[in-house]
């Protein structure tokens, strides 16, 4: 296999990439020609397949299908790895999807423009022009796979691009000196392990089932008979008490699955939230005790229960619990939606 390596600085790159919208390399080509190359390439793309990770919320899969602008697809569906929730864009409108339970909440406002679409086209602009004048952009190109590494000051990122298609298969973030940066982003991709395209995505994926549960709130699709505390024969204020006290001691215990079951909040932390919360834990600075404040009331079909979390170094934090309650099939179970401090899951 022929390889060449070229470097080139990012600011010489970003001239071209400004002109052409997009920047990768092709082998024995200018970089202006290169870049040509791919842009029509991915102008011709009509659906996506990505597996990945996200800075934030983990690893996830996404199919988008495209009309000529591969920043604004016109459908996504968007799922998480292990989890049944499924996030999906149309023309017709929104909606999330528990393939679990079958539950959905639909809105009709148009999102498939919104933050939270992986904008697939600019990912590849947006990592150069992070790249500033004095950084090397370093093409390795061979003739099935052409390798483009490009390093900044805070982080360095590989694109792998087929040769003959001219369009990137993989993304890697190889180093991150600072990525709670990233997190702060909406859906800031870390990874993508696998990117397909062109193929017909599995029959109704982007369509709202006839046959789906909806709901009112987003939150309401998150819950499934499996998880949360079960009700039984107890009142709706004893089984907010419960819940709290379960909850709480969950959290002095750092029992992740008990978190996750009782508490649909911490079903959004990633593997490095969890990895630094365990670090607290052992170095004394997670919570100790917890205390009941008030009494469990109603707004709506929402209950509250006030709560005081007791650190460590002495620190107190207020937490009133949202809860609410649910039926499946005639078995009533609850769960921790939020705090009034901190808002709904969604």
């Amino acid at each position: 296999m022929h390889s060449k390596l070229t470097g080139l600085t990012a600011a010489a790159v970003v001239t071209v990439a400004a002109i052409v919208g997009v920047i990768v390399f092709h082998d024995g080509a200018t970089p202006a020609y290169a870049v040509e190359q791919t842009v029509r390439a991915i102008r011709k793309i009509e659906t996506v397949y990505m597996k990945g990770e996200f800075y934030l919320q983990g690893q996830f899969e996404c199919w988008m299908r495209f009309a000529g602008n591969p920043d604004r697809p016109t459908h996504v569906w968007l799922g998480r790895e292990g989890y049944p929730m499924a996030k999906i864009c149309s023309p017709d409108g929104v909606f999330g999807l528990n393939n679990r339970t079958n539950r959905v909440h639909f809105a009709t406002r148009d999102e498939r423009g919104m933050s939270w679409i992986p904008k697939f086209g600019s990912l590849f602009k947006d990592s150069l022009r992070q790249a500033g004048a004095g950084d090397a952009i370093r093409v390795s190109d061979g003739n099935d796979v052409i390798t483009i590494r490009i390093a900044t000051p805070q982080r360095e990122q590989e694109f792998l691009v087929d040769a003959q298609t001219k369009l990137p298969i993989r993304f890697t973030t190889v180093r991150d000196d600072n990525p709670t940066q990233m997190m702060r982003q909406t859906l800031a991709v870390k990874n993508l392990v696998e990117i397909r395209y062109n193929e017909e995505p599995p029959a109704g994926i982007f369509a709202k089932p006839t046959d789906a549960i909806v709901v009112e709130q987003e939150v309401d699709c998150w819950v499934d008979p499996d998880s949360g505390l079960d009700v039984g024969e107890m009142s709706h204020e004893e089984a907010c008490r419960e819940l709290a006290r379960q909850a709480c001691q969950a959290m002095i215990d750092l029992d992740e699955a008990r978190l996750e079951s009782l508490a649909l909040f911490f079903r959004l932390w990633p593997p490095q939230i969890w990895e630094q919360v365990r670090q607290m834990k052992e170095a004394g600075q997670w919570v100790q005790s917890y205390e009941i404040t008030g009494e469990p009331y109603p707004e709506g079909d929402v209950w509250f229960l006030p709560t005081e979390l007791k650190m460590a170094n002495g620190k107190t934090e207020t937490q009133t619990i949202m809860i609410k309650f649910y039926d499946f099939e005639g078995a009533k179970r609850c769960f921790s939606i939020g705090s009034k401090e901190k808002g709904v899951v969604d």
